[in-house]
């Protein structure tokens, strides 16, 4: 369901709380503008916070990093379509560039990992371990391991 942000033809304030809540997305992003205060000392968001927190919520679900979110709210503003889109439509095409090199590198390191396995089983343990650690652990040549592919992956 898309939450709707219209609130019976008035601009209604809200705590940051209940905003995070309707457009779905935590409240500490760091993307929207300071908010007015009330009275009592809390940030008060209108409609507008509402809408650019739902472009920014849609915009990670795609994978867009912050980073360049914040790049992007500035081009559309609330109302730039265009702009937001065709920058948009650029950043998904990175994003399955960097997806299509992550399976290349996932495949690779599987088919180590298969190798390393079928090594393992054509010969049976040893009783003791060895000083090399052969016996329990692949010389690093077996089987490369990026770095990149022991951290998990970012959303």
């Amino acid at each position: 369901m898309i939450p709707s942000f219209v609130d019976s033809g008035y601009n209604r304030r809200m705590r940051i709380s209940e905003l995070a809540n309707r457009a779905g997305v935590p409240e500490r992003l760091g993307l929207l503008p300071a908010p007015e205060r009330t009275d009592a000392g809390y940030r008060d968001y209108d409609e507008d916070s509402a809408t650019r927190l739902l472009f920014v919520s849609r915009a990670r679900g795609l994978g867009i990093a912050c980073e360049q979110i914040a790049e992007l709210l500035p081009a559309w503003g609330g109302s730039d379509c265009v702009s937001a889109r065709d920058r948009i439509v650029s950043l998904i095409d990175e994003k399955q560039a960097e997806i299509a090199a992550r399976i290349e590198e996932l495949t690779a390191f599987a088919g180590q990992l298969q190798n390393v396995r079928e090594s393992f089983d054509a010969v049976p343990a040893p009783t003791s371990c060895r000083t090399d650690l052969s016996c329990c652990v692949p010389p690093s040549e077996s089987a490369f391991v990026p770095v990149e592919l022991l951290k998990p992956s970012r959303r």
